[in-house]
This record gives C-alpha cells, sequence and structure tokens, in this order.
C-alpha cells in the first residue's frame, strides 16, 4: 500500500555552493519527470546553488543522490546523514555505475541503480513504498 506521506528527494550534492549553477545537472530533472504521479512532485535540490537540508527529510522519504567522481564524498555524507533519519537512500550516477559497493560501504546506500536511472526509478519509488527493494537496480547501459 502507497504511503501518501513518503516524500521524494532529488540531491546533486556539492561540497561549494556558488548561488549560480555552474553545469546544470540534467539528471535531476530526468528523473523528476519520471517520477511517478502518484508519489507526487520530488524536492529537488542542486546544492552548487543551496546545501540540501537533511532535516527535510523524514523516515520512509526516498532520497536520490546523483554522484560522480568529483562529488562522490559530499554525496556519501548526504546519504549517511538522511539514512540516519531512516530515509530509503538511492545512489545512482556514473561513480555509483562503476563502483556500487562504495555506495553501501561509505554512503549507507538502500539501493544503487546502475545505468540509466529513470529506466529503473518510478520501480525503485514502488518498491521503496511496497518495502520490496533489491540491492542493485539495472537501469540499461551502464
Amino acid at each position: 500500500m502507497f504511503d501518501k506521506s513518503m516524500r521524494v528527494h532529488l540531491v546533486n550534492p556539492s561540497d561549494t555552493s556558488f548561488g549560480t549553477a555552474v553545469i546544470t545537472p540534467r539528471w535531476l530533472y530526468v528523473l523528476a519527470a519520471a517520477t511517478p504521479a502518484h508519489f507526487r512532485d520530488p524536492n529537488i535540490c542542486d546544492e552548487t546553488l543551496h546545501k540540501f537540508d537533511p532535516l527535510s527529510v523524514n523516515s520512509r522519504d526516498v532520497v536520490g543522490i546523483g554522484i560522480h567522481t568529483g562529488n562522490a564524498l559530499r554525496g556519501y555524507t548526504v546519504g549517511r546523514m538522511v539514512r540516519e533519519r531512516g530515509a530509503w537512500v538511492v545512489f545512482g550516477g556514473i561513480h555509483a555505475t562503476l563502483y556500487p559497493e562504495e555506495a553501501f560501504e561509505l554512503g549507507g546506500a538502500n539501493v544503487v541503480v546502475r545505468g540509466d536511472g529513470d529506466l529503473a526509478w518510478g520501480q525503485v519509488l514502488t518498491d521503496c513504498a511496497n518495502n520490496q527493494l533489491q540491492r542493485l537496480y539495472q537501469g540499461g547501459a551502464g
């Protein structure tokens, strides 16, 4: 049964907030568009614009974090913070695709999506809502 209080958060981690986007992370909007309507619109946070507030996350929320090698450590910090709050932590992106075990060991991941996340995102959210998570999801090439 779907928990209507469950919120979806998408985070592009960054140690530095410039106040303006340096490179707009396309994946945030691709996954937002791939989020099934009954999960409502996700909260989107690009930390190059403003820092993510872990206090905005509640138990059983889903937090998707996209990482590349340059922002992986900050992503792992965000993952651990929200996991402590009881959220489902989902890592994706090129770094998580290449090194999925690192996301589990260092970032508190419940799930890693390898490859094209938009292909697996709806199933990941449904599985979170139903407490039937797989450890790894394959989103296509990757």
